[in-house]
């Protein structure tokens, strides 16, 4: 790998940042192209819109890359909760349908489907288990003829617990049913290829793995579901010829472009862009080497001082995320003794959550071992 952290990540020389599983910070190429864009637009006004738009192209063949899509099949969002409301609101739903999902998703992950009661859907929610996992099985009990749609997170945010997607997305395709997955918390972090997962849909927002600023995000849309969706969440963007600005009537564009309803958040796709192509650069498997060895590191570390380790850790449920807690704990209280400190984790749902990125050296996580042994 020849890509230089330590002048990609000046925030290494700043603290120790271990919660990308929150907001991440910005590599330098990312910080750098918001600063030129800035630049522009006081220069130069509206003129720079065409180099606007070839970093919003360039961004979509980048997110294609990583998520193993096609450039059609991507769209930019706002975030998370928006690509999800595009896919909610587009569907030709029924009174009497139903979507399945998961206990203790992010709320992005609720509010989209728990929306569409209006319309007659309900939604059906699946337990955790005891080992804080999920079992395909417990889905698949809990479909039936007007299951619609499983929307489940590909990981989970409190746990890090990766779903079964294998399992589930076979699931959905013996029994006809739509497959949604909310990728915040995997995408950037681990490899994501929607070709080998299956789903029909995913959505991102690129603040977290994807270390690109907030509000602005990666909708994927399985290009064989375009024809069921409908206009809804379209716009005078997502039209085959957009500047035509009298035509009314004109078509919807081919691709999931038509989801760009309006106007571009140039600035924070383009910053986006460039993380992705940092993330291209290295390389999706290494990233996921790199960020297996350092929550092993937390992991062997934490159960050595005494600390339970919440997160599902065997095969097949890893992710970057770990969770840990200790009887007696104040999880809340220890996490802003270690802000004090400059070290920087997440309380989630009374445990503490670490998230280390690629960039992360393993003496950081060490500095972090060694402030909760003296708490």
């Amino acid at each position: 790998m020849t890509v230089n952290l330590a002048h990609e990540f000046p925030i290494l020389e700043k603290m120790n940042f271990l919660n990308h599983a929150a907001v991440s910070p910005l590599p330098r190429r990312a910080g750098e192209i918001i600063k030129q864009y800035a630049s522009e637009a006081m220069e130069q006004g509206s003129d720079a819109w065409p180099v606007w738009w070839g970093r919003i192209q360039e961004a979509r063949a980048r997110a294609a890359r990583l998520l193993g899509a096609g450039e059609d099949e991507i769209a930019f969002c706002h975030n998370t909760t928006h690509g999800l409301m595009c896919v909610a609101n587009s569907l030709p739903w029924r009174p009497g349908d139903n979507i399945v999902t998961a206990a203790g998703e992010f709320p992005a992950n609720v509010h989209p489907w728990r929306n569409l009661a209006t319309r007659g859907v309900a939604v059906r929610t699946i337990a955790e288990r005891p080992d804080r996992t999920f079992s395909a099985e417990d889905f698949a009990a809990a479909i039936d003829g007007r299951t619609r749609l499983i929307a489940i997170s590909l990981v989970q945010y409190g746990t890090g617990c990766l779903m079964p997607i294998e399992a589930i997305a076979e699931l959905c395709k013996k029994h006809g049913i739509l497959l949604c997955l909310d990728g915040i918390q995997a995408i950037g972090a681990m490899p994501a290829n929607v070709a080998e997962i299956g789903c029909d849909f995913m959505s991102a927002d690129g603040h977290k793995w994807l270390m690109g600023p907030e509000g602005a995000g990666v909708l994927y849309v399985k290009r064989e579901r375009l024809n069921i969706l409908n206009d809804s969440m379209t716009g005078w963007i997502g039209r085959v010829r957009p500047l035509d600005f009298t035509d009314f009537d004109q078509p919807l564009a081919a691709g999931a472009v038509r989801f760009e309803e309006g106007s571009h958040n140039a600035v924070s796709i383009g910053a986006l862009g460039e993380s992705m192509g940092l993330i291209n650069e290295v390389g999706i498997e290494e990233i996921w080497r790199r960020i297996e060895a350092l929550t092993a590191r937390i992991e062997e570390g934490a159960s050595r001082l005494g600390f339970e380790i919440v997160s599902p850790r065997g095969d097949g449920f890893r992710s970057g995320i770990i969770a840990i807690t200790k009887p007696g704990l104040d999880v809340d209280a220890c996490a802003k003794a270690l802000a004090e400190r400059k070290i920087y984790v997440a309380a989630r749902r009374g445990w503490m959550r670490l998230s280390p990125h690629f960039y992360n050296k393993m003496e950081q996580i060490e500095e972090f071992l060694e402030a909760i042994e003296q708490s």
